[in-house]
């Protein structure tokens, strides 16, 4: 039992005859009432403001006829946070965080049941009921909270009524804005981790357009290397690859689900060799309902050796196994790499042999496929450099 605190639980608000009651017509409280916030990074609400998610907080309240409010939340780990409040001084907010840390726990895969909290401080005679909002996967418990002044019974009942009837649409939009930061989470955390890969990846819209491309490729189209962005459309610099890239990317938009065939293409730069461009159909998602396409352009100049460096590393081939392992991922025959490695070409075979039983590999393609699956950097300043 928490000090100073204590909870009533019940399985759900008491749902009483309405008839001839008149809810309470409040004012709304005055500006200095309505909190205007500067949330941080953690508890920013995403596509909504932190004026949005404070303004439908204390209309609720107003609504109800609280005396104030505070919106809580409950990490995995434990702690608890407040993400914002209005009117409640910061004694009571503090007491609604020890509130919530004893409730998370408590509440599994159940749904959440409302709880008037007594005794909330020394200072605060009143009471504070406590909404906890339904979980969204991937997301911290959050309450919100609404404080009273010295409610009697009759009071209380119309309190519960008013929640019954104006609650959903505020869990609603809680669970929305929830929903959101999850999406905003996994979005960020995804455009980070292919930012860190050396190949281009370009994803486009049914209608062609981009709708996100990595920093590599970002660069090679700010470069016109191969590539450039026009009209928010990807296009070959080349004037005999322009017209090869668009019907590439017309036939792969126009497929349903995944082709057999996808096209491979070539694309022709002014320096270096020439970029390796592969398609893949793009299935709807949870987010997008519609299909793109996802284009992948290979430089195969790319210093191979300090990219795969560290995946062979990973499976510790030796100095020559992974000075082999570079040279055939870079397009090299093994006949021409015992040549740059001074072998004889017995010697070679030995030592793609012990690169096989490492990796797992058995033919050379699979090995190469390997390597270039792990083309991430990882190094820091290896990144910054590229930009």
């Amino acid at each position: 039992m928490l000090s100073r605190i204590d909870l009533a639980r019940g399985s759900k608000l008491p749902a009483r005859d309405a008839a001839g009651v008149r809810y309470p017509a409040n004012e709304a409280p005055p500006p200095e009432r309505i909190a205007r916030l500067t949330l941080g990074d953690e508890d920013r609400p995403g596509a909504s403001s932190p004026d949005d998610l404070a303004l439908v907080a204390a209309h609720f309240a107003a609504t109800v006829g609280a005396d104030g409010w505070a919106l809580t939340g409950v990490h995995d780990q434990g702690a608890a946070h407040c993400i914002a409040a209005g009117g409640m001084d910061e004694a009571v907010c503090d007491a609604l965080l020890h509130v919530a840390a004893r409730i998370e726990p408590a509440l599994g895969h159940h749904g959440p049941a409302p709880i008037w909290c007594e005794r909330l401080h020394a200072s605060h005679a009143g009471a504070a009921l406590v909404l906890p909002v339904p979980r969204t996967a991937g997301h911290a418990c959050t309450f919100l909270n609404l404080g009273f002044d010295k409610p009697d019974e009759e009071r209380r009942a119309v309190i519960e009524r008013t929640c019954l009837r104006e609650w959903p649409s505020v869990s609603a939009y809680l669970r929305l804005w929830q929903s959101t930061r999850v999406a905003r989470r996994r979005t960020d955390g995804l455009e980070a981790g292919l930012n860190l890969v050396a190949i281009g990846i370009v994803l486009l819209s049914t209608d062609g357009h981009i709708v996100f491309a990595n920093d590599t490729a970002r660069l090679l189209m700010d470069r016109h290397d191969g590539i450039r962005e026009h009209r928010g459309q990807v296009q070959a610099t080349d004037r005999g690859d322009a017209a090869a890239l668009s019907t590439a990317i017309g036939y792969v938009l126009a497929q349903s689900g995944v082709a057999e065939r996808m096209p491979l293409l070539m694309l022709r730069r002014e320096h270096g060799p020439p970029l390796v461009t592969s398609f893949v159909c793009a299935p709807p998602s949870e987010m997008q309902e519609e299909e793109g396409a996802l284009l992948f352009f290979v430089d195969p100049g790319l210093d191979i050796h300090q990219l795969a460096e560290p995946v062979c590393k990973l499976f510790r081939l030796s100095r020559v196994e992974t000075e082999l392992a570079c040279l055939l991922a870079s397009g090299q025959t093994l006949a021409t790499a015992a040549q740059s490695l001074h072998v004889k070409l017995g010697t070679a075979r030995g030592y793609l042999k012990q690169v096989f039983v490492k990796t797992g590999s058995n033919r050379q393609v699979d090995l190469v496929r390997l390597i270039f699956s792990n083309l991430v950097r990882t190094s820091m300043s290896d990144h910054a450099r590229r930009r």
